[in-house]
């Protein structure tokens, strides 16, 4: 059906009947049909309080739980929904002695709860004030709080619509039209060398390719050729130069190329297409618009006057005619159904609901855009209509919802025109998914997050606390190799730079966990070098001592752990002090063995397996420096959780120190029962007891 162009400002159709306005009305009727929200009746509004202010009156509004709910300023009066939930009559508040406010009614249809609150003022304004009770929703209404409306988004996703909007808007995406043709070989071989020809075949080639700037070195190599040659060389310089933004050059060059040889956009009056685009972006739209309804009229009845009429579509609107824009983006619809321009005008009617919607409606755009991305039509357009789709997911659907369409849209387009929006949005909405699934307690599910998200987590890093919950996840899914890995990627981020020394300080801890000396060591030690005063410090050198200890560096150990005898110093391995215990007396330095066992001893749980040799080397030191009270003690403590041999171990050293105090009877005692355990203990118990009582009888001393 062909187009007619009237008046610069109107559009129309030779059309059989009133079909077309027909359908008009049924789809703008369609349109406006409410969406019924059903929702089952589980939260109830318990309480109004209406506090006066200055210049606005504040409404707190007391629910059993956070309420699900959509805020409308209309004209003379706010009205709030509350999906899923009723409430009392409030009779009392039907009128209100207030300045702003002349009553609040409430009212509850099909599980939607309508709170609605009439103006006494003309030009007030209404915000949501952040309450610490998440159930208490409070609204600041009057003159003092007017301000541009905010999109109604579900919460906590701001950051996404500030990171999206205005791109968005600012997008210029194709609209469509003739496509880009060659210059008939027959005309340049007319007007150039052979070889000039092919050169200059190959400059379009490159253009047709979106390879605008080698296109602009090759065609600027023609400019001091004769008149013709030099007049397709400056069209398409312009058509090149257009393609880069460069729109004034581009506009220079056109209008030069029209000026050696006019008629040649007769013969290819697709140049009209590019020209038209310069005259517009440079503030000429009258030019602009003329040229482009010339174009028009040489594809009457082609497939390329629905692209065309789109085109014209989104000139007028970029200069303020949304209105004719409108009817003709429909026009395209309904006349070229099935067809790349009918999608892309879907898609411009579509974008008008975008950042307007309230959240119980955004399902309806939703579809629109799925249709779009379904029906065939050419890959800009369902690209544009399956990122809007996320976008929108992004904003309104439930966290989880939202992280799996983004993923799967930088799964299908990495490298996409909307690739780099996308990972930020990826970002955004990982950190509420991550709160919830902290919140749940959902340990596998959080480390499984983070590891398929590894590269989008500069939000969550955000959290101080998002380190070392992950970190707790981990250990608790025994995912230990896993951590080491992830954080070994993690800690060399810039985002992730304010949690690097609690990350390498967990890189340590799992790599001695998993049993990689050399890599534990390097990364201690990298650690040191790089915080030196880091609060993780310790529980690093901590590590360091244990690996001397095990290697028997018994000095590189208590080299590392001297700082635990430091005023103040607190293990947070409790090993820690038991190496350090060890190598003290090693070294024979008695005194700090027996301040550091000590420690260990007294913080040591009954199970831990280094406990009964703590005692003894503990009861060794204070014997050496001649506390034998003191060790005997130690050494009964000892010996009371030990088990097997060290019993006898421990039963032997009794008796010495027992005989060191002069406890003979006592000493006897104890080797009598260590021998009586057998084993080397038991044997060296006997030769002692026998020697003693030799030496008793030698003294006279035995019955």
């Amino acid at each position: 059906m062909p187009f007619a162009l009237y008046s610069p400002m109107t559009f129309t159709l030779r059309i059989p009947g009133p079909g077309f306005f027909l359908g008009l009305v049924t789809i703008l009727l369609a349109c406006a049909l409410p969406h019924s929200a059903l929702a089952q009746q589980d939260n109830r509004l318990l309480r109004i309080a209406v506090y006066p202010h200055q210049g606005f009156t504040r409404v707190n509004l007391s629910f059993q739980s956070p309420p699900d709910y959509t805020l409308r300023a209309l004209p003379g009066r706010v009205r709030l929904e509350v999906r899923g939930a009723d409430s009392p009559s409030f009779k009392k508040l039907r009128s209100l002695n207030d300045k702003q406010l002349a009553g609040v009614t409430t009212s509850e249809l099909r599980g939607v709860l309508s709170v609605s609150i009439p103006l006494r003022v003309a030009d007030a304004g209404v915000q949501v004030v952040d309450c610490a009770n998440p159930s208490v929703l409070s609204l600041d209404i009057g003159p003092g709080v007017k301000r541009a409306a905010r999109v109604d988004i579900a919460p906590g996703r701001a950051p996404i619509l500030s990171g999206t909007e205005r791109f968005v808007r600012d997008f210029d995406a194709d609209p469509g039209g003739v496509p880009f043709a060659p210059t008939d070989g027959k005309v340049l071989k007319g007007l150039l060398p052979e070889g000039e020809a092919l050169l200059f075949q190959q400059g379009e080639s490159l253009l047709y390719r979106d390879r605008a700037e080698e296109a602009i070195n090759v065609f600027s190599m023609f400019t001091n050729k004769a008149t013709a040659p030099k007049a397709l060389a400056c069209y398409r310089l312009g058509e090149a130069l257009e393609r880069l933004g460069r729109h004034q050059d581009a506009l220079s060059y056109f209008r030069q190329g029209e000026g050696l040889w006019p008629q040649y956009l007769e013969q290819a009056p697709e140049l009209l297409q590019p020209y038209s685009d310069a005259l517009a972006r440079t503030g000429n739209f009258p030019a602009a618009r003329a040229m482009l309804l010339r174009l028009m009229n040489r594809y009457v009845g082609t497939p390329y006057q629905a692209e065309l009429l789109n085109r014209l579509a989104d000139l007028i609107e970029r200069n303020g005619h949304k209105e004719a824009a409108l009817a003709m983006y429909r026009s395209v619809v309904v006349y070229s159904a099935g067809s790349p321009a009918a999608g892309r005008a879907r898609l411009k009617l579509a974008d008008r609901e975008l950042f307007t919607l309230s959240r119980d409606r955004y399902r309806e755009l939703l579809a629109k855009y799925q249709a779009v991305y379904q029906e065939p039509g050419d890959p800009a357009s369902r690209d544009e209509a399956l990122f809007k789709m996320t976008l929108l997911l992004s904003l309104y659907a439930s966290p989880k919802e939202a992280l799996e369409t983004v993923v799967t849209y930088d799964r299908r387009y990495p490298r996409g025109i909307f690739s780099t929006i996308i990972k930020k949005m990826r970002e955004e909405i990982l950190f509420p998914v991550y709160q919830e699934t902290a919140a749940a307690g959902n340990d596998q599910g959080l480390v499984q997050l983070a590891l398929d998200n590894r590269e989008y987590l500069a939000r969550c890093f955000g959290d101080p606390g998002f380190a070392e919950r992950v970190s707790q996840a981990f250990e608790k899914s025994g995912a230990t190799a896993k951590e080491l890995e992830l954080f070994g990627y993690l800690q060399q981020k810039n985002w992730a730079g304010g949690s690097a020394p609690f990350l390498v300080a967990r890189m340590v801890d799992d790599a001695v966990a998993l049993g990689n000396v050399p890599l534990a060591e390097a990364t201690a030690r990298d650690f040191l070098s790089r915080f030196p005063r880091d609060p993780h410090l310790g529980r690093v050198r901590e590590q360091l001592g244990r690996l001397a200890f095990e290697r028997g560096d018994l000095p590189g150990a208590a080299a590392q752990l001297a700082f635990l005898g430091g005023k103040g110093a607190k293990a947070q391995l409790p090993e820690s002090e038991y190496y350090l215990g060890k190598a003290l007396a090693a070294a024979k330095d008695h005194g700090g063995a027996v301040r550091s066992l000590s420690r260990f001893t007294t913080a040591a749980k009954r199970d831990d397996p280094f406990l009964p040799d703590g005692y003894f080397t503990l009861a060794t030191a204070l014997a050496a420096g001649k506390d034998y009270q003191r060790a005997l003690a130690a050494c009964q403590v000892g010996g009371s959780i030990a088990s097997g041999e060290v019993s006898g171990q421990f039963l032997y050293k009794t008796g010495e120190l027992q005989l060191q105090l002069g406890e003979v009877r006592q000493a006897r005692a104890s080797w009598d029962k260590a021998a009586g355990l057998g084993g080397a203990w038991g044997r060296l118990a006997s030769e002692a007891l026998n020697d003693l009582n030799w030496r008793m009888k030698i003294a006279g001393q035995l019955p």
